[in-house]
């Protein structure tokens, strides 16, 4: 394998591992539930989940609009970290089998 393509590959990786961080930031808040998503179904092919996708993406583009502001995104992280370390208290510890 070469330079290139190992730098490609590790790129490919490190999206990969940031997507699925965010799918999960997105589950932790509760939009799955909120937008009907269901996990397993393919938001592209399935038919039942065109409109639930639908939402969520336009949720996201509000979102991305509102998040332009530049007190907004210090103010969220602020109020992100403190909501995650709220969790983190209340939820059970996951044991290593």
């Amino acid at each position: 394998m070469n330079k290139l393509e190992l730098t490609s590959r590790t790129a490919r990786k490190a999206r990969t591992r940031s997507l699925i961080a965010v799918g999960g930031l997105a589950s932790k808040a509760g939009l799955l539930d909120t937008f009907g998503i269901i996990l397993g179904e393919d938001l592209q092919k399935s038919p039942q989940m065109k409109e639930s996708a639908a939402a969520l993406y336009k949720g996201f583009l509000i979102l991305e609009e509102m998040a332009r502001s530049e007190d907004v995104l210090s103010l969220w992280a602020r109020q992100g970290l403190e909501e995650l370390n709220e969790a983190s208290k209340t939820e059970p510890k996951c044991k290593n089998l």
